[in-house]
């Protein structure tokens, strides 16, 4: 269905815009999140550690998942909907040198591709 493309689309535009801001951008947004999330007895750089970490998994996790959908609505093999993430969780963290105060990361390309088999995972269980 068309509206699944139209979802995948603004979801990977969404999540790349977020992903090649600035350092200084995304490390102000993250420990504002944290401040307004940090509550009695939590560090907030820990909480913002963990947010940074949470972030790579649950982008690609939602990715993954309209991805596959969009795929079997034109009935097309979902494995290349998982290949096609792995590939863009290297491809998207290969292109951060050349963005202001950010830096490559294999641990983030680790996290990004567990959002991908996590929303793999995911459509198996519940999107036959």
């Amino acid at each position: 269905m068309r509206i699944y493309l139209i979802l995948t689309f603004i979801w990977f535009m969404f999540m790349t815009f977020l992903s090649h801001q600035n350092g200084e951008k995304t490390g102000k947004a993250s420990m504002g999140l944290a401040r307004k999330l940090c509550f009695a007895g939590i560090n907030v750089n820990r909480l913002n550690s963990y947010l940074r970490k949470a972030a790579h998994v649950f982008l690609f996790f939602v990715f993954n998942i309209l991805l596959i959908i969009t795929l079997k609505s034109y009935v097309i093999n979902p494995l290349y909907g998982v290949a096609t993430a792995v590939i863009w969780s290297w491809a998207d963290e290969r292109t951060k040198p050349f963005i202001e105060g950010r830096h490559f990361s294999w641990f983030d390309v680790g996290l990004n591709v567990c959002g991908v088999i996590l929303g793999w995972i995911i459509t198996l269980l519940f999107f036959k």
